[in-house]
Formats: structure tokens, sequence, C-alpha cells
């Protein structure tokens, strides 16, 4: 699969093309960026997994899905969800669970909402609950990502690939990422990409708003937060535009197609 030399240190998709014979993409951007860099190296887009993943699914996700309260407040009188996405990993909940707390507290003081975090273990789940003052009524859940956001209004998520999760089940999402002073110094350094989450890299734009470092407070994050929850008509642009980002992804059956490429080295054709 293809590493995201695009992101930082563009130089090394020469090394990649030294090396290899074939490179499989998940993105669909990533055929024609090589190809304008290493046209001896042949790139195949095929599709990404997370498709085949939710799939079986797919009725929970796009639009409001049918479900009450997932464009904010309206006349259903169902309060709408904010799902909380601090990250996989111990150091992006330590980084970004204080923020996220303080804003869903900010968030729930300005309107009525339910809140519900999402972690995918019970250690991080222990961490989150032991981690301060936690907003009345917030839910702190152990995997089930794929049903808070098939009912969600709003997520607030780092900036990792959770975010394309957000965008196949076209929730209007707030991004943020924080890192220690040196590392972010060094990152910046390095990223060449005008956004970290992946929905705003396959869009061309910013569909999510991103926060960045110094930029994810709480107060940042519940203002822009409100903004949407406030307001159906964006809610529904901006699912409208993660439509669009979705459909990039391919159809089904990327694992298929993959093998059928791997297989067709030397052999100068591909199963369709």
């Amino acid at each position: 699969m293809s590493l995201q030399v695009w992101a930082s240190r563009p130089g090394r998709a020469q090394v990649l093309a030294r090396n290899h014979d074939l490179l499989l993409s998940i993105l669909p951007f990533e055929k024609a960026w090589y190809a304008a860099r290493t046209p001896q190296l042949r790139v195949e887009f095929v599709g990404h997994p997370l498709v085949d993943r939710h799939a079986a699914g797919s009725s929970n996700a796009g639009g409001s899905g049918g479900l009450p309260g997932r464009e904010g407040v309206g006349s259903s009188g169902v309060k709408p969800l904010v799902v909380l996405l601090p990250g996989s990993r111990r150091g992006e909940l330590t980084r970004h669970w204080p923020v996220l707390r303080e804003a869903a507290a900010q968030i729930a003081a300005a309107m009525p909402v339910r809140l519900c975090a999402v972690v995918p273990s019970d250690e991080l789940a222990a961490a989150a609950r032991q981690g301060g003052h936690l907003p009345p009524g917030l839910e702190i859940r152990v995997g089930g990502l794929a049903e808070a956001l098939s009912q969600a209004s709003l997520a607030l998520a780092s900036t990792g690939t959770v975010t394309l999760e957000c965008a196949w089940f076209r929730v209007p999402t707030v991004a943020l990422y924080r890192t220690s002073w040196s590392t972010y110094q060094i990152g910046k350094r390095l990223i060449t990409v005008p956004y970290l989450a992946m929905p705003n890299l396959l869009a061309g734009r910013e569909v999510m708003p991103e926060l960045i470092q110094a930029a994810a407070t709480p107060e940042n994050l519940a203002r822009k937060a409100l903004e949407v929850l406030r307001d159906p008509v964006r809610q529904r642009e901006i699912r409208g535009q993660l439509d669009a980002v979705v459909a990039g992804l391919g159809e089904t059956g990327a694992c298929r197609r993959a093998a059928a490429h791997i297989l067709s080295l030397g052999q100068g054709s591909v199963a369709k």
C-alpha cells in the first residue's frame, strides 16, 4: 500500500519507484500524484477498505439517515447527539480529552444536547473517566463507533483516520490536533499538504473546520460546533459535500481488486 509520502518529504517517492514494481493506493488522488513525479512506477487505485467495512450498514449513512435529532435543534424534540472522538492512542487522549471535555461542557451549557465519547479500549475509557470532571450526562463508550456516528448531529474528532469514518456517516465534524511544542515545530516544517483531516484533502477545501495546536481551545471548538448545530441549512450543505468525498473512495471490493493487480504482475492484464 502507498505510504503517505505526499504529505511530507515527497522525494521519498523516488525511493518507492526504485524498489517497487506495483503500488496499491486507497486514496483517489494518489495515482495522479505519483504519475506526475514517478511515471515509471505503476500505481493502481483499488478503493478504500472503509467502504467494504460499512457497506452492509450503508442505509445508515448519508443525509440524516431518517434519525430524528440529527439536524440539531428541530421540531422532533430529540436532543442532537454530539460525539467526542479524542483518538485511539493514550497520548492522543492525554492531549485532546481535556479540550474536548471542556468544549462539550460549553456546548451543553449553550443548548440542549446529548453527549457521548467513543474510545477503542477499556483502558482509554478508564483514563477518560478519571481525567477530570465530566459534563453531566456524558456517556463514555468502548467501541460502537458506527452506531454512534449513525445517530450523530455533530462530531468533535482528532484529525486521524476517524475523520473518514465521520465522513462516511455524513456527520458534520470539527477536527482538532494537539501535540508537543517540539513535535509541532518539526511537523509544520515537513508537512506539505494544506489540511490534516483526510476528508478536507479529498475535497480540496475545508469541509471540516480544523483547529490545530494553539487554535484547538475549548472555546474555539464550542463556537464552531454551535455554529453548525444551530444552522440546519449548513448541516445539509456539509452532508452534501461529504457525499462527494465518500463517492471518491471507490466501490466495494478493494481487497479483490488489490489481489487481482498483484496477480497480474508479469501477466499484462488485470481481472475486472
